[in-house]
């Protein structure tokens, strides 16, 4: 039915109203320029119903109704310039009506001008427009436009990046049935970038996206069910759901199920099918995918041993983004088979994956470049990596940056503040040099050097048996 007579239809009861006029009724009262009888009679000629099929008098209609300023006249003829249904298609004649039906109050107009424009298929990408279009559409109640607008936000293009913003929006469009903007408050719920993070409304939204088509709420459905994050664990069902997803094409949904198949989980231990469901995920670009894929040709678990084949799909973990890949192949540069010795080639590799937010990373980093290992030393960056880790919480590189604060005469506070950081991580050195540096205050010195020897450092320990720094 046309957009037109759906919006005419909105009224209660109006399915119980009395049948089509006769089409001569309808064209005398259009010809006479009642406008709501040129669109109805337009839907006739349309369907080929009670009158001839004739696309182009349907359009002719359209116009004259559209000219008459009925607003739902104008947005069924912006889709026939589109369609090119009984006029030629026009896409820029097309953009004009439907921006006259959104100024004439029709929010399917807005919606459908918002999306061209934040598309770019058929006219100019325009987000600002875009943007400015998809919020009357949903505030006018197209729950798709919501989520289209979501997206915007949650992207931070072209307004500034608002993740709460987004979720507001995807919620809203999810509770109109929108299964996409479903799966985007869900993975948003998930991870906690919208706020503080809410795995039960996770995993409600995943279901209700999932119920509604969307894949990828399907995939962060199962992966609540695998863990039990926010719902009852059910790996048998999870292996279903991300089952559903890979067989869609869905790169996350073949990780996952690779996971379940290599752990046996909620489906049976299959190393080989494993292998081959994380090469899925992989050649669809996933990182871990590949990341996964090759821990499995390194060890010979699933697939022949190949050294150079991990390396290889190390390479491409990292290309695709995943840190770890990054990490793993710098290893491999530095002292692993598969690829040639070269530490200096990997610092490329920890660079990348250390920018990519892996403290891991930046930690074998820092330490090749404070030792200056077959590249040009650097302590001043060593310090600033080891300082980042060390706020990550890598306790054992507190220590490491105590001693380099110290080396460089850095302020007392500063060296004891990454010595106790690291004492409470567990670093007995750490704890013994803090030691060291209260022997004026004893009882708060054996307080340190307990700890050190807990820690195992013999040394602390003879002092504790002492009861004396």
């Amino acid at each position: 039915m046309l957009l037109a007579l759906a919006l005419l239809a909105l009224a209660p009861g109006a399915a119980l109203q009395a049948p089509v006029a006769d089409p001569a009724m309808l064209k005398k009262s259009c010809d006479k320029g009642t406008a709501t009888d040129c669109l109805q009679l337009a839907g006739l000629h349309a369907r080929g119903e009670r009158v001839p099929h004739d696309p182009g008098k349907a359009a002719s209609l359209l116009k004259k109704a559209c000219e008459l300023n009925l607003a739902p006249a104008c947005a069924e003829l912006a889709a026939a310039y589109r369609r090119g249904e009984g006029v030629k298609p026009d896409a820029e004649r097309a953009a004009q009506l439907y921006q006259k039906a959104c100024d004439g109050g029709v929010a399917a107009a807005c919606a459908e001008l918002g999306a061209i424009l934040q598309d770019g298929h058929e006219l100019q990408k325009n987000l600002g427009r875009a943007s400015e279009l998809l919020g009357r559409a949903c505030e006018g109640g197209v729950t798709a436009s919501c989520g289209r607008l979501g997206s915007m936000y949650a992207d931070g293009s072209p307004m500034a990046k608002d993740e709460a913003k987004a979720a507001t929006l995807f919620d809203r469009a999810c509770t109109g049935g929108d299964g996409p903007s479903c799966g985007r408050l869900a993975a948003a719920l998930s991870e906690g970038s919208a706020g503080p993070r809410q795995a039960v409304r996770a995993a409600v939204a995943a279901a209700r996206g999932c119920e509604l088509g969307d894949v990828p709420a399907c995939v962060v459905q199962a992966v609540a069910l695998a863990k039990g994050d926010g719902t009852d664990r059910d790996a048998a069902h999870a292996a279903a759901l991300f089952t559903r997803a890979c067989d869609a094409g869905n790169a996350r949904g073949c990780l996952g199920l690779g996971g379940l198949a290599r752990d046996g989980a909620g489906t049976a231990r299959d190393l080989p099918r494993a292998a081959e469901l994380f090469r899925r995920a992989c050649d669809g670009h996933l990182g871990i995918g590949c990341q996964e894929l090759a821990l499995l040709a390194a060890r010979g678990q699933g697939v022949a041993r190949d050294p150079a084949r991990a390396a290889n799909l190390y390479g491409q973990a990292c290309s695709y983004g995943d840190p770890r890949g990054c990490l793993s192949l710098a290893r491999l540069y530095i002292d692993g088979p598969g690829v040639v010795h070269e530490p200096a080639r990997a610092v490329t590799f920890l660079e990348q994956g250390c920018s990519l937010q892996l403290l891991a990373a930046c930690s074998v980093l820092a330490g090749i470049l404070e030792r200056g290992d077959h590249v040009s030393r650097d302590v001043e960056r060593a310090r600033s990596l080891y300082q980042k880790t060390c706020d990550g919480g890598v306790s054992a590189d507190c220590y490491s940056l105590a001693l380099l604060l110290q080396r460089a005469q850095a302020p007392r506070a500063a060296v004891l503040d990454s010595l106790g950081k690291a004492c409470d991580g567990g670093s007995g050195p750490a704890c013994r040099d803090l030691g060291a540096a209260y022997e004026r205050q004893p009882d708060k010195a054996l307080v340190y050097y307990r700890k050190a020897c807990t820690a195992g450092d013999t040394a602390s320990c003879a002092r504790v048996r002492r009861g004396h720094p």
